[in-house]
């Protein structure tokens, strides 16, 4: 508490503290005549708006007092000593400073981050970080830096990395629109706040509408309806609030959150090539299928020594040959070389391993003598002999020697 002492002497109230000169820049002010005071002693303190308009008249203002300061958050008094002799004369100045920063929004503009610190000096710990585009509220101005709070961060950081009042407002509204989005399998959209209103649109999961404001109860929202925009209303317990800003982290939550977006590319980076291995695969069973079915059309052909004409006649490995040819596979000619060659992967003939244009070898005194071509559903398609030519068997009409796959 400060006090003045007044003997015909001039009171100027002002915006200027009696802790210190306020900085004042966006100060406004009403000025009056008024004749000096007759008093021994005036306590003066900082002071609500209420108690300035009471010592306003307290001390004789010859004018009223001027109103529309209502709205601003100080009125700080100052005293000052004015005269020219015995009867000084001079003016009540009646200062008011507008709001500051405190509990404005402002946004990183940044293109990584900014950090944000302990206390208001480069060399302070950082406690956090806001990245491009974050948006945080400002709870103190402290000149050339800020006290924000964004998200579970809160410190201090330096102003010139950061868009304030009007500037953040426009890029803040201009990149974000924060929506509703309904989570119910079907909402209805009423005229009012209540479900006693009008219902003006029933719309289904995932639908999306502009959010105008935001409630614990109902959601305040604009949307399409045909070819015209309306104001209606959506309950809070079906529909979550999407396009917020981003907020600040701490450091602990940055290591958690990197932490995570290593694991979730690891998986998803697992989890591609998994599926190309899969497309890969069901690729090639496209393609062996494709040969299986091609061989397939060669039944009623005769049955040729040396064959490998597809029309004309072939013998069991000619078949095989032939087939795979067509796809531009080029396989030994003989069905011994075949089984033996170490290009060709080697597959247990059974059902449970065999798939559509795997080579079925058969053998007699273990001396490998026959192929087939397996087509699926336990089948194969072969030359048989001279008496039957191309026909589908049962896989297993002889006993399998082994089994190989071309295309793997």
């Amino acid at each position: 508490m400060s006090c003045f002492k007044y003997n015909k002497m001039l009171l100027c109230l002002g915006v200027a503290a009696l802790a210190g000169m306020i900085n004042s820049k966006d100060a406004v002010a009403a000025n009056v005549l008024v004749n000096p005071i007759e008093t021994e002693i005036v306590t003066v303190m900082q002071n609500t708006l209420t108690d300035v308009k009471y010592i306003w008249r307290a001390v004789g203002a010859e004018y009223q007092y001027i109103e529309g300061l209502e709205g601003l958050e100080k009125c700080v008094l100052r005293g000052e000593f004015v005269g020219n002799g015995n009867e000084p004369e001079g003016e009540i100045a009646l200062f008011s400073r507008t709001r500051g920063l405190e509990g404005t929004r402002v946004y990183a503009n940044v293109t990584n981050f900014v950090n944000v610190r302990q206390k208001p000096t480069t060399s302070s710990g950082v406690v956090g970080k806001l990245y491009g585009g974050c948006v945080a509220t400002v709870m103190e101005d402290c000149g050339n830096w800020v006290y924000i709070s964004s998200g579970n961060v809160t410190g201090y950081v330096v102003k010139e990395y950061l868009l304030l009042e009007d500037e953040a407002e426009e890029a803040i509204n201009e990149r974000y629109a924060p929506k509703v989005q309904v989570t119910a399998n079907t909402l209805n959209i009423r005229s009012g706040a209540g479900t006693n209103y009008d219902i003006l649109k029933t719309v289904s999961k995932g639908t999306e509408a502009e959010l105008l404001k935001e409630g614990a109860k109902w959601m305040k929202i604009r949307f399409w309806d045909g070819n015209t925009m309306k104001t209606g209303y959506m309950s809070a317990n079906y529909v979550k609030v999407t396009g917020q800003p981003p907020v600040g982290e701490t450091l602990s939550e940055e290591k958690e959150r990197i932490a995570a977006e290593k694991k979730a590319a690891a998986e998803a980076a697992a989890k591609a090539e998994a599926e190309k291995k899969v497309a890969a695969e069901q690729s090639k069973r496209s393609k062996a299928r494709q040969v299986a079915d091609y061989a397939k059309t060669a039944v009623g052909t005769a049955y040729v020594w040396g064959g490998t004409n597809m029309n004309t006649g072939v013998d069991c490995s000619g078949l095989c040959y032939a087939a795979y040819k067509k796809y531009g596979y080029t396989l030994p000619r003989v069905s011994r070389d075949m089984a033996a060659s170490s290009s060709l992967l080697s597959v247990t003939p059974n059902t449970t391993y065999l798939k559509a244009g795997d080579l079925v070898f058969y053998a007699s005194g273990g001396r490998v003598d026959h192929v087939a071509m397996y087509i699926g559903d336990g089948k194969v398609v072969h030359a048989s002999d001279y008496n039957t030519g191309v026909i589908i068997s049962r896989y297993n009409y002889r006993t399998p020697h082994s089994a190989k796959r071309v295309i793997y």
